[in-house]
C-alpha cells in the first residue's frame, strides 16, 4: 500500500484549490448483516475531505471535517493545511455544506475554541434553523444513539459561530467566483458550492453523492438522508440538468482525491477520477 496522500491541488481558472484529507470515518450505528446499502452500512468506512479555495483576496475553506475531538483516524484538517503553509488564521470564510459531524466538527477544538477565529461562517438559514430550533431535536427519526450524537454536535460546534455567522436563503454569491446553490434533501438546508474562473467550472457536491454507486443508481439512498426521496430527485436533476462533462466536480466522500468528472453512459452516469497531479 501508498503513503496516504494529505492533499490534492488543482486550478479552475485563476483560482487555486486545495484538497484536504481530514481522514477515515466510520459510519455509526448498529452493525448488522442484512443492510443492502454496503456503501453506507453502520460500521464501513469512507474518507472525509473538504476544500480549501483561494482566489486573489480571500482563503474559503468549505466544510471543516470532523475536528481532533472525533475519531482516531480522522480529525487531521488543521494538520494538513499547516503542512501547505495555511494558518487558521488564514481563512476568512468558512461554507458550512450541512451540520452533520463530519462537516462541522473542526469548526471548534477540544478547549471549545474556534479553529479559524477570522472566519465568517456561511451556511443556509434553513439548515442553522432545523439544527437549533429544537435542542433535543425530536424530529430526528434515528436511533437514540445517534440522535444524542446529533445534539451534541449542534451545542459544540453550531451554536459557537452564532456572532460570526451569516445565513443565506438562495443562491448567494459569498465572494468573486464562489456561490452556493441549494441541494436539499441529505439535509433541509443541504448546499453544494460553484467556484468559477474564466471558463472553467468546479461543482463541489458535498453530500449530495456518498459513494460512486449513486450515480449509476441516483435514487439509491444512503442512511443519512433527512428526506430520501427529495435527496434522490436532487441527484438525478443535478446529473441530468447542471453536471456536464468538462465541469469539475469534487465529491467529500468518494475515494481520495474526489474530484473528476461525471460522465453519461448510456441511460446512467459513471465517476472518472482526475488523473493529472497539478
Amino acid at each position: 500500500m501508498g503513503v496516504p496522500k494529505n492533499s490534492f491541488g488543482f486550478n479552475v481558472g485563476d483560482i487555486r484549490c486545495l484538497v484536504i484529507n481530514d481522514g477515515v470515518i466510520t459510519v455509526p450505528g448498529k452493525v448488522t448483516q442484512s443492510s443492502t446499502q454496503d456503501f453506507m452500512a453502520p460500521g464501513s468506512t469512507m474518507e472525509a475531505m473538504c476544500l480549501l479555495v483561494k482566489t486573489s483576496k480571500h482563503t474559503v475553506l468549505i466544510d471543516t471535517g470532523l475536528g481532533v475531538g472525533g475519531k482516531p483516524d480522522a480529525g487531521k484538517l488543521v494538520q494538513n493545511l499547516q503542512a501547505e503553509g495555511i494558518g487558521c488564521n488564514d481563512i476568512d470564510r468558512v461554507i458550512i455544506s450541512h451540520a452533520h459531524g463530519d462537516h462541522v466538527g473542526g469548526i471548534t477544538d477540544v478547549a471549545n475554541r474556534l479553529v479559524f477565529p477570522n472566519a465568517r461562517f456561511i451556511m443556509s438559514k434553513q439548515e442553522w434553523e432545523f439544527w437549533t430550533s429544537d435542542p433535543e431535536l425530536k424530529q430526528l427519526k434515528v436511533e437514540e444513539d445517534v440522535r444524542r450524537m446529533f445534539c451534541k454536535t449542534v451545542q459544540e460546534h453550531l451554536i459557537p459561530i452564532k456572532n460570526q455567522l451569516d445565513l443565506i436563503d438562495n443562491e448567494t454569491r459569498i465572494v468573486p467566483g464562489i456561490e452556493c446553490i441549494k441541494t436539499p434533501g441529505h439535509t433541509p438546508g443541504n448546499i453544494a458550492v460553484v467556484i468559477s474562473s474564466n471558463s472553467e467550472q468546479l461543482l463541489y457536491t458535498g453530500d449530495l453523492f456518498h459513494h460512486p454507486l449513486q450515480l449509476g443508481e441516483p435514487e439509491l439512498q444512503d442512511v443519512f438522508d433527512f428526506e430520501p426521496e427529495q435527496a434522490g430527485r436532487m441527484r438525478v436533476q443535478y446529473l441530468s440538468k447542471i453536471i456536464k462533462p468538462n465541469i469539475l466536480v469534487s465529491a467529500s466522500h468518494f475515494p481520495f482525491p474526489g474530484v473528476g468528472h461525471i460522465l453519461p453512459k448510456d441511460k446512467t452516469w459513471v465517476w472518472e477520477q482526475i488523473k493529472t497531479w497539478i
